[in-house]
């Protein structure tokens, strides 16, 4: 995508409906390329004039609907950050369509939500770095989990024992299912109109029937991966637990539930890697020894480091600005937003920690005293020795 001004399609079979967008969004034709289209046929030949970065259909259109045509602008063009608006459509016709969703809004949509939701699927200015980002991570409708932890999860959605609180106690030991777990609650279509970090408060949101028809039907939740990478998912699974645990632990009871989620999911980056370019990533992985080292090769090899793909990822998919922040600042709290360092440094704390086992964790302190941090530092380490606390 050379073009400097970023491109936007937006689909409806009403006319009325994309006048007005169109007015709505007058003010923003100084930034982005906009161009609106009555029907998916239309819109497919637009797509094959020239890909766009955002696509936003509505669902329920006559001859191709909006399930069909993402589908296929999933496949013509996997780098389109794939949007849907849908007001009362059958929920069988919903989950049809989730594969191909990035993110799926309640039409009508609220000018302010659409525009903050494009922002946000937008990326940066550095549209080569971008676009390596959306190549990895297009057609990335789903994270893997550990075979063992997957099937521990359908036998539990397909039981009518099973209760909200054992699904969520599984859940939250699982970086891929949680990642998706919070992008469906998070839309506005599932969801409460409002943003949540909240693993229990998600499945409580969406009830163990509705959850159980969505995995079953959609297969929404995916085992393994590619390749021999059994024993690495346990171990990723099973370091995210523990910096999760210990981000959790350093903080206010009000913020705990967003720093766990936040640490759970701050090494997704490495499961689209995995997923993606199987080889090229056990091949980097065989040879780095720091983390140092490690963000040096990705940006070599992929062009874009974990952080940066996984929290590109949990921003298309909506989920809220706090986690997206810490998953791409993790390794680099100091250059966080101001509202996210304190709860990035934790990550990256807590990420030290673990990852250095009986030794001493190796910090940047100059860099968390610059961050502002540096004075919780002390006591974060402190409660990470106590018993029980890593």
């Amino acid at each position: 995508m050379s073009n400097a001004r970023k491109r936007i399609l937006f689909v409806d079979d009403d006319p009325d409906v994309l006048g007005g967008l169109r007015h709505a969004l007058s003010k923003d034709r100084r930034r982005w390329d906009m161009v609106f289209v009555p029907g998916a046929r239309s819109a497919l030949d637009e797509i094959h004039k020239g890909p766009f970065d955002v696509v936003i259909s509505d669902m329920r259109m006559p001859g191709i609907d909006g399930a069909t045509f993402l589908n296929a602008v999933k496949l013509e063009t996997p780098a389109s950050v794939r949007i849907m608006l849908s007001g009362h459509a059958d929920r069988e016709l919903i989950v049809r369509a989730l594969p191909a969703l990035h993110q799926l809004l309640t039409k009508p949509c609220d000018i302010t939500t659409l525009r903050a939701t494009i922002e946000r699927s937008l990326g940066g200015v550095d549209l080569v770095r971008d676009g390596k980002i959306l190549e990895l991570i297009g057609n990335v409708d789903r994270l893997p989990t550990p075979p063992d932890l997957y099937f521990d999860l359908m036998r539990l959605l397909q039981s009518p024992a099973s209760s909200m609180g054992d699904i969520g106690k599984l859940i939250t030991r699982d970086p891929g299912i949680a990642a998706k777990l919070l992008q469906l609650v998070n839309s506005s279509y599932f969801g409460t109109g409002h943003k949540t970090s909240s693993i229990q408060q998600a499945v409580s949101v969406l009830g163990t029937e509705a959850l159980r028809f969505i995995a079953l039907t959609a297969s929404v939740f995916t085992a393994g991966m590619p390749g021999q990478y059994g024993l690495w998912m346990h171990e990723l699974q099973e370091t995210s637990m523990r910096v999760a645990r210990l981000a959790c632990a350093w903080s206010a009871p009000a913020d705990r539930d967003e720093a766990f989620a936040a640490a759970l999911l701050h090494d997704v980056g490495h499961l689209v890697f995995a997923l993606v370019r199987p080889a090229e990533f056990r091949e980097l992985n065989g040879r780095v020894e720091t983390t140092q080292d490690a963000l040096s090769g990705e940006l070599s090899v992929f062009g874009a480091s974990h952080a940066d793909v996984g929290a590109r990822l949990l921003a298309i998919w909506g989920l809220p600005v706090a986690i997206v922040d810490a998953v791409q600042f993790h390794h680099a709290p100091w250059e966080a937003p101001e509202a996210s360092r304190k709860l990035t440094s934790m990550i990256y704390v807590a990420d030290a920690i673990v990852h250095a086992g009986t030794a001493a964790p190796q910090l940047d302190r100059p860099a968390l005293d610059r961050a502002g941090c540096a004075a919780w530092v002390d006591s974060w380490l402190a409660a990470a020795h106590r018993p029980g606390e890593a």
